[in-house]
């Protein structure tokens, strides 16, 4: 167990932080499933391969709730002994525009996001005594250039990108801090947002993507895998969208 790496995926529960969750256990990696909802693990497991109940814990947990991803941070510890790597997968929509947009719509996206990740990084970094560590945060290309109806969401993922670089400068050389942005990637919010299984709708996001296709989950895992090999990065920002959007 000593020799396995401990990693914590918030968002666990669906889309790419599932497909994610999912390529680290192939890996026998032991991982941490956090998400809002109940988790189902055994989708993630095979039992002809290993015995998941070794290898994954589950959790219900609202990352913006400090005493909750506190009590997960310790069960974790105390099951696994450490923890390797965080990347916060977690967040959630909701689009509207500006000027109908409610307290409640700006609060709850900006604590799921921004919040959560701020408490989960906390947290991890202040559990990670020994050893180097890597975190891995989720922007957005919207919370560079912008959207309509998104303003919470866009505020939310551009102030990550920032809180990324701050964490880089404060945690390093111990812990690496990096920021992935995944983008135009087939997921089901993404089919739903952007109306994919329509003609139109797909089109008009394809034509956009100068390499004339939908992402898919392959490809950020395949991103995720190099950020975590990365021995001399920190405070960087990832793209993958196929080239939608360039910086």
């Amino acid at each position: 167990m000593k020799d396995k790496k401990v990693v914590i995926i918030t968002g666990a529960g669906r889309g790419l932080g599932e497909a994610v969750a999912g390529d680290l256990i192939s890996k026998k990696m032991c991982v941490v499933l956090a998400d809002i909802h109940k988790i189902d693990t055994s989708k993630f497991t095979n039992s002809n391969e290993f015995d998941y109940t070794e290898n994954i814990l589950s959790y219900q947990v609202d990352v913006s709730k400090r005493i909750e991803v506190k009590n997960m941070f310790s069960s974790v510890l105390k099951k696994f002994k450490k923890i390797d790597y965080l990347i916060n997968f977690a967040g959630i929509n909701k689009d509207a525009p500006f000027l109908e947009m409610s307290d409640e719509e700006w609060d709850s996206v900006i604590s799921v996001h921004l919040k959560g990740t701020f408490i989960c990084c906390q947290e991890y970094a202040k559990h990670k005594s020994q050893g180097s560590g890597h975190i891995i945060n989720i922007s957005a290309a919207c919370g560079i250039q912008g959207r309509k109806n998104g303003a919470n969401f866009c505020s939310a993922k551009g102030a990550i990108l920032a809180f990324t670089k701050c964490l880089a400068l404060e945690l390093s050389p111990r812990i690496q801090v990096n920021c992935l942005i995944p983008s135009a990637v087939d997921t089901p919010e993404v089919r739903e947002r952007y109306k994919l299984d329509t003609k139109e709708g797909f089109e008009s996001v394809v034509n956009g993507i100068p390499m004339g296709r939908l992402g898919k989950s392959e490809d950020v895992i395949q991103m995720v895998n190099c950020i975590l090999s990365s021995k001399f990065t920190t405070g960087s920002t990832f793209f993958v969208n196929g080239g939608e959007y360039m910086s």
